[in-house]
C-alpha cells in the first residue's frame, strides 16, 4: 500500500475510536501502515499536527452530516434532527469524538475555522425558530453543552443502549426547545 497524509490521517483516526486517544502514537500509527516511524514525518510534521488533522476531518464530517438531516427541515425539527446526528456521530466516532475535544484546547485557526462552521449551521437554525431574541448567543451555547454533556455521558457507558440514549437525547432537546420557547416566544 502506498502511504499517502491521508491514509495516515485515516489510520490515526481509526486507532482512536478502537482504541482512544491516548494510544494514538506515531509509533502506533507507523506500525498499523507498515513503515518506520520517522517515514511518517514526509506526510505530517509532528504528532500534534496529526491530531489536528484528526480532528479537523472529524469534524467536517460531523458538520456536513449535520447539514444533511438538517435538509428540508427548520426550527425545532431541524434543531432535533441534527443533534441526533451528532449525538451518533459521536458514538460511531468515539476517538475522534475526543481527538476534536483535545484539539479545542491545543487548536490553531483552522479549528477555530471548522468550529466556527458548526457554529454557523447551529446559529440558522435557532434564527429558524423564530425567536425574539437580538443575538443567539445564549440559545447557542445552551444547545452546544446539551449535545456535548449528553454525548459525553454517553461515551462514559452511563446510559444503558443507543436506542434508549437517543430517546433521552430527543427528550432532553425537547424541554430545552421548550424552555427556549418559552423564554423568547
Amino acid at each position: 500500500m502506498r502511504v499517502s497524509r491521508e491514509i495516515v490521517i485515516q489510520t490515526a483516526s481509526d486507532i482512536a475510536d478502537k482504541d482512544g486517544l491516548n494510544k494514538v502514537s506515531l509509533k502506533v500509527v507507523a506500525a498499523k501502515l507498515g513503515i518506520r516511524t520517522p517515514s511518517l514525518y514526509n506526510h505530517i510534521e509532528s504528532l500534534d499536527d496529526l491530531l489536528l488533522e484528526v480532528a479537523h476531518n472529524g469534524m467536517r464530517k460531523m458538520n456536513n452530516q449535520m447539514e444533511k438531516v438538517a435538509i428540508g427541515n427548520s426550527g425545532d425539527t431541524a434543531i432535533k434532527c441534527i443533534s441526533i446526528e451528532y449525538f451518533n456521530f459521536v458514538i460511531s466516532h468515539p476517538g475522534v469524538y475526543e481527538t476534536i475535544q483535545w484539539a479545542t484546547w491545543h487548536g490553531n485557526n483552522e479549528t477555530l475555522e471548522v468550529f466556527g462552521e458548526y457554529k454557523t449551521l447551529l446559529e440558522k437554525l435557532i434564527i429558524s425558530c423564530n425567536l425574539e431574541i437580538k443575538n443567539t448567543d445564549e440559545v447557542l451555547n445552551l444547545i452546544m453543552s446539551v449535545l456535548h454533556g449528553y454525548s459525553t455521558l454517553q461515551l462514559g457507558k452511563a446510559l444503558v443502549s443507543q436506542e434508549e440514549a437517543i430517546k433521552g437525547l430527543a427528550d432532553s432537546i425537547d424541554t430545552v426547545l421548550l424552555g427556549i420557547h418559552k423564554k423568547y416566544d
